[in-house]
């Protein structure tokens, strides 16, 4: 009897590896965009998390720069391994609960976690975890979440009654904070002269 000495998952993670590298490999120019993501929003954070990956799943996927940043400072303060909680060590920045391996942004996945009491995706990376974010926000929920947030205004309302859950104990301060945000950052960028 022969033993695969690797599992299909495993091929299709180091592929998708292998992409990124070769995506990140050649030297980029940062934009004024990526500039101000790592100067004023991860960086202080001590995030993994870097403006390249933030722009490349608006590029991907077709979310804007604003709404992720603004979800994920709901969820694991900016991917802040301090204040974002346990999900940032596996790098589930958007706190996303475990659907399968199947799934587009589960194929991403290095398996899943328990974390207070659910179940949790883990991904491998930095990279593959901002990247199953993004296919999760553009495919998830039968793409319920991609008309929300590809084009402003945002309706964090309605993001947030299928994302956090309308029925679930601090829906309302959920909302109030996903407008904060907003607000912040938008006003953050406009400082540094870019329009979100």
């Amino acid at each position: 009897m022969r033993i695969p000495l690797v599992t299909r998952k495993t091929v299709a993670i180091l592929a998708v590896l292998l992409g990124v590298l070769l995506m990140t490999a050649a030297p980029a120019f940062a934009s004024p965009t990526t500039d101000l993501l790592d100067a004023e929003f991860f960086g202080p954070h001590n995030s993994p998390i870097t403006g390249e990956m933030v722009e490349n799943n608006e590029a991907w996927y077709g979310i804007d720069v604003l709404p992720q940043l603004v979800i994920l400072a709901a969820e694991t303060s900016l991917g802040d391994p301090r204040l974002g909680g346990r999900l940032v060590r596996f790098n589930n920045f958007g706190c996303i609960r475990y659907h399968g391996a199947n799934t587009k942004w589960g194929q991403l996945a290095d398996g899943g976690v328990w974390v207070a009491g659910r179940y949790w995706y883990s991904f491998p990376s930095p990279e593959l975890g901002m990247m199953g974010f993004g296919r999760y926000l553009k495919v998830g929920a039968d793409g319920y979440y991609l008309p929300l947030l590809s084009e402003a205004p945002y309706d964090w309302r309605a993001f947030a009654a299928r994302y956090y859950g309308k029925n679930v104990y601090g829906y309302e301060r959920y909302v109030r904070n996903l407008y904060a945000f907003e607000r912040r950052f938008r006003a953050k960028a406009a400082a540094a002269g870019i329009d979100w």
